[in-house]
């Protein structure tokens, strides 16, 4: 058995006050010629309603007796009634609030970031932390970042090895006399 607060009960309120406007509108009353012209000589003319509801902007249904409504339902007449209520006491019953929010946007490597972070990868395909399931994937777009450096000319000429055997010179020197 639901309370007024779950969503259950207000999915059955809902769904039972969507019935009642359904049938309210097929049962509307549409006066004949007759009952018009009874109607207008028994008493003044009736001021138009509004036909939106002023809080969600659904369908009012007319009532031929009493005020005329403002609202669809009691729920609607409510929430007008503690929105004014908060306005009145100074308060608003919907707080904006102002704040920046930073989205993280993934920055594309730039050139000296590619050595640290294909390290980081080989770490992690040693320690396990790559899924199986990812290996092939990881191959084939490997494959095809080897095969666009070995097409570079650079690569193609032979600098990179001269590049390399001085760069081991280098750390040697340091080696020996740091």
């Amino acid at each position: 058995m639901g309370t007024k607060g779950t969503a259950d009960y207000r999915r059955r309120r809902k769904e039972a006050e969507r019935r009642r406007r359904v049938k309210a509108d097929r049962t509307a009353f549409e006066p004949t010629l007759s009952t018009a012209a009874d109607h207008e000589s028994r008493s003044p003319e009736r001021r138009a309603a509004a036909t939106d509801c002023a809080w969600c902007g659904g369908p009012i249904t007319r009532r031929s007796r009493g005020p005329i409504p403002k609202w669809c339902s009691a729920t609607c007449r409510h929430r007008a009634w503690e929105q004014t209520r908060a306005a009145a006491s100074g308060r608003s019953a919907v707080e904006v609030v102002e704040r920046r929010v930073k989205v993280p946007v993934p920055v594309t490597p730039a050139r000296r970031d590619w050595p640290g972070l294909l390290e980081e990868l080989a770490r992690q395909i040693e320690d396990g932390r790559v899924y199986n399931r990812d290996l092939l994937d990881l191959s084939d777009a490997l494959n095809t970042v080897l095969e666009s450096y070995r097409r570079h000319p650079y690569v193609r000429s032979g600098s990179v090895d001269h590049q390399r055997q001085a760069q081991a010179r280098r750390r040697a020197r340091r080696g020996l006399i740091g």
